[in-house]
């Protein structure tokens, strides 16, 4: 069922959440708003190598700006790369995006409208066979 524009306003100013469910409908709260109406034009994407973890709240705004972030954790150790990579996976989570594996030490997360394309090449690998001679 489509809900105008009268409904909707009178949907949040007085919530009817139990006749909702009744009729097997999500509830007013239940459902997700989407208030997104177009993709910008052109990608941005900012790029940091982290050294420390003081630096991450700048890459998780740039992330809930829409922007895309590719980092590089040549610089930290193993340990720190895996906290990074978690809470930057969990701001992903957030804002419906993703975080994609471009290397070892290299990841790039994404905002909800960008996606990566993703090619598997086979790669054969000669063998040699002995003669017999």
């Amino acid at each position: 069922m489509a809900y105008g524009l009268i409904d909707k306003l009178t949907n949040f100013l007085m919530p009817v959440e139990d006749a909702a469910t009744e009729f097997g409908q999500p509830s007013i709260r239940e459902r997700k708003a989407q208030f997104r109406v177009h993709a910008p034009a052109v990608l941005k994407v900012f790029v940091a190598t982290p050294r420390n973890e003081d630096e991450v709240r700048l890459l998780a705004d740039c992330l809930k700006n829409n922007m895309a972030v590719l980092v590089n954790y040549e610089y930290v150790d193993q340990q720190l790369q895996q906290g990074i990579h978690d809470f930057l996976s969990g701001v992903a989570f957030v804002v419906d995006g993703s975080a994609e594996r471009i290397s070892d030490i290299i990841y790039l997360y994404l905002p909800v409208y960008a996606q990566v394309e993703k090619q598997l090449f086979a790669v054969s690998i000669p063998t040699y066979v002995k003669k017999k001679g």
